[in-house]
């Protein structure tokens, strides 16, 4: 009996060594911040890449068989932004794949002072977390890789539209991006993969004025920044060191302006919905900022039976 255990330990032993020698986990240091005068957290250090073994990865299969996958890209709230709705997806038969850029990169007081990170600070934890994602998840087994695709909200939508212009049609099938932000890295100048932007009537989040609808308004310059990882996009004239005092373009005049070269892109929106259609119920608010005297609107949600006709539309689509 003693050389059984014996041999069954050694066996257990070597399965681990094994796991770890086939793993592609890529731990990272974490990320380092400077708090500026105006009370922002500026990033000082590389960002984290994607690291699959980070306990914020969700990576979802159905067995014995293989399954179109999609990819949840976060926003400001991180992994629960998207969960939901890439959740409902699983149950359809979608293999799902869901991760915290903020997590991965080693940011332990996100959720306590979520507003000191911008959208610039937040875009870029997000996008190469979010490159590495797909990357990795188009390698996987268990996926139809003819049918992948991606969905990312608000801060994650900006980073979507972006994936757009680095991936290709034969990785990606379609991307979704739900309310991209008016600030941060951008819009690209080249999507080569379909694209859908997705946008509630009432969403006015990140506006200092309530009618400044997501799709419409044009924030200042001196709020978007060039991340050089990034595709080439309209924040190369417009950031905070060129045309700071200018406004930027748009979401819509982007996505018309693109439209007009031959672009791929496709514009929904849904009445009685705001910002995150389906992350919970019609919600009208104004947020105080924590650092100055100014602040923001900031509806969200939806009523339950547009979450329920968005989720439907998305899925007769993507099936």
């Amino acid at each position: 009996m003693r050389t059984l255990s014996f041999l069954y330990l050694i066996i257990l032993i070597l399965s681990f060594v094994n796991l770890s020698e086939a793993s592609d986990c890529n731990p990272s240091q974490p990320s380092t911040f400077s708090l500026s005068g105006a009370g922002y957290y500026n990033l000082t250090s590389q960002p984290a890449a994607f690291d699959p073994c980070n306990n914020s990865v969700i990576f979802k299969l159905h067995e014995n068989k293989l399954s179109p996958l999609i990819i949840g890209v976060h926003g400001a709230g991180g992994r629960r932004d998207s969960e939901d709705l890439i959740n409902f997806f699983y149950s359809e038969g979608f293999a799902t794949l869901v991760f915290d850029a903020f997590d991965i990169n080693g940011v332990t007081n996100y959720r306590k002072e979520i507003l000191k990170y911008g959208n610039n600070t937040r875009q870029e934890m997000i996008y190469p977390v979010a490159k590495g994602a797909v990357e990795w998840a188009i390698k996987q087994k268990g996926i139809d890789k003819s049918k992948i695709y991606i969905y990312g909200l608000s801060n994650g939508a900006t980073v979507v539209a972006n994936l757009a212009a680095f991936f290709n049609q034969q990785d990606i099938k379609l991307i979704i991006s739900e309310a991209p932000t008016h600030a941060g890295m951008g819009m690209p100048d080249n999507p080569l993969v379909p694209l859908l932007l997705v946008f509630g009537k009432l969403d006015n989040y990140g506006s200092p004025k309530e009618d400044g609808w997501r799709w419409s308004y044009n924030g200042p310059c001196f709020l978007n920044i060039v991340l050089k990882e990034a595709p080439k996009g309209n924040t190369k004239e417009c950031n905070k060191n060129a045309n700071a005092n200018l406004n930027g373009e748009s979401l819509i005049d982007w996505a018309n302006n693109q439209k007009s070269n031959g672009k791929n892109i496709t514009v929904w929106f849904y009445e009685n919905a705001a910002h995150g259609i389906y992350t919970k119920d019609l919600d009208f608010k104004f947020r105080s900022h924590p650092t100055n005297n100014s602040g923001f609107y900031a509806n969200e949600g939806a009523r339950p039976e547009i979450r329920k006709k968005y989720s439907e539309d998305l899925l007769n689509l993507l099936k």
